[in-house]
């Protein structure tokens, strides 16, 4: 039933895309734009598997001679192959399907279709309407709602499916501070699934310095959701430094299965950086990470040194099944002409007395990425990982990108 849904869907959209490409093309010149890929994912291990995600996007745009009017969409696929070609599942889905009315002269924009929403602490994809009005250069209001549909490629989720989908964000901006207040409401059958509010901050005002800042509430948990807080600082032309402190809570909808499960998860986490240019392209630099949980404080640090086309250096890290770990890491990169390509390791070993006495991890990787013209890319990169608890696993990921563009002119 659903892939029959689907189907219509599809044939519907691609009727009304070409009706509304007829009809303009006899009396404007079309702006025609957009992009095709393909990312396969292959993993050999105790289950061998086959993963392949189709994207193509259609853009049309001036459709009318003011050039106010035109038409995005987006349609995605995903196929899953395991163990052969028997257990087998696929799905294809319209991503994003939007009629635009966006004049030059005027503050409004308003979209027409579905599309994935992200408000500040507002997204999911929804089908319906949304408006944008500029009151001012500095300011802008957006309001949407609309009906809620699966945001995920797998046809046979359950949820979060259905009920209907609304909010607001509020954006102004004070020179180089930005603010943004928003709202989420998400309901279904007359109850309440999701009540959210955020507030978003970013400063450049202090010099060299960018920070942001991000505090989203879930109203009906009655908790924090996302508390984040991240700053770049270029003290001079030769360090830079960054710090990332976040609290972060899964979101849960009421209608899910898991939130029982979800209600006191919660995790807390700082990660810091430094890098710092010694000679015209020889750097240091240093990276640790921390997360924080009831029973135990897991945290991973590097230090190494590198150039433009090199880095190596020295890692520590406490992982809660592995125990304490030292190791090495290294990476080589290179381009040429039309080619980027790079390859590396990350070696580890340790003990975990209460698991086992000694532990290995490895990681060895290489990638090439190859762009024949400037409208097409190509892409490679193989891993092969072995883990005393995984046993040797080989993965590898395809991936083909291509833009095109043109312009339909009518022959009057």
């Amino acid at each position: 039933m659903r892939n029959n849904r689907t189907l219509r869907t599809i044939v519907l959209l691609a009727v009304v895309a070409g009706f509304v490409f007829v009809g303009v093309t006899s009396a404007n010149a079309v702006s025609l734009s957009g992009r095709f890929g393909v990312w396969s994912y292959l993993r050999d291990d105790s289950v061998d598997h086959v993963q392949v995600v189709p994207l193509l996007s259609v853009n049309l745009r001036n459709l009318d001679k003011g050039g106010a009017w035109s038409f995005e969409s987006t349609l995605r696929g995903y196929a899953d192959y395991q163990n052969g070609w028997a257990d087998a599942s696929s799905a294809l889905r319209v991503h994003r399907a939007l009629l635009i009315w966006k004049p030059k002269t005027k503050p409004w924009e308003v979209r027409a279709g579905q599309q994935w929403v992200y408000e500040g602490v507002a997204r999911g994809n929804v089908t319906g309407l949304w408006a944008g009005y500029k009151p001012c250069s500095a300011g802008e209001v957006h309001v949407f709602a609309g009906s809620r549909i699966p945001s995920s490629l797998n046809l046979t989720e359950e949820n979060p499916d259905g009920g209907v989908a609304a909010g607001i964000s509020l954006q102004r901006r004070f020179g180089k501070r930005l603010f943004k207040l928003s709202y989420y409401y998400v309901g279904k059958d007359g109850d309440v699934l999701y009540n959210g509010a955020g507030l978003d901050y970013a400063c450049t005002a202090i010099t060299d310095v960018t920070m942001r800042v991000r505090l989203h509430f879930n109203l009906e948990q009655s908790n924090i959701e996302t508390g984040q807080v991240s700053a770049f600082w270029q003290t001079n032309d030769r360090l830079l430094l960054s710090l990332d402190a976040r609290t972060e809570t899964p979101r849960i909808f009421e209608d899910s299965y898991f939130t029982r499960f979800l209600e006191d998860v919660s995790t807390n986490a700082v990660r810091g950086g430094a890098q710092y240019l010694v000679y015209q392209q020889l750097y240091v630099t240093g990276m640790g990470y921390a997360v924080f949980t009831e029973e135990d404080l897991l945290y991973k640090a590097r230090a190494g040194v590198g150039c433009k086309m090199m880095e190596f250096g020295y890692t520590h890290w406490l992982a809660a099944d592995k125990g304490d770990m030292d190791g090495f890491y290294g990476e080589i990169r290179h381009d040429y002409r039309t080619f980027e390509g790079r390859a590396g390791f990350d070696y580890s070993r340790g003990s975990n007395s209460e698991i086992r006495p000694n532990t290995e991890s490895q990681v060895i990787f290489g990638g090439l990425q190859w762009s024949p013209c400037n409208k097409s890319t190509l892409g490679a990169r193989i891993e092969h990982l072995k883990d005393p608890a995984h046993s040797e696993d080989w993965r590898a990921l395809f991936s083909l990108v291509t833009t095109f563009r043109s312009k339909v002119r009518s022959g009057s």
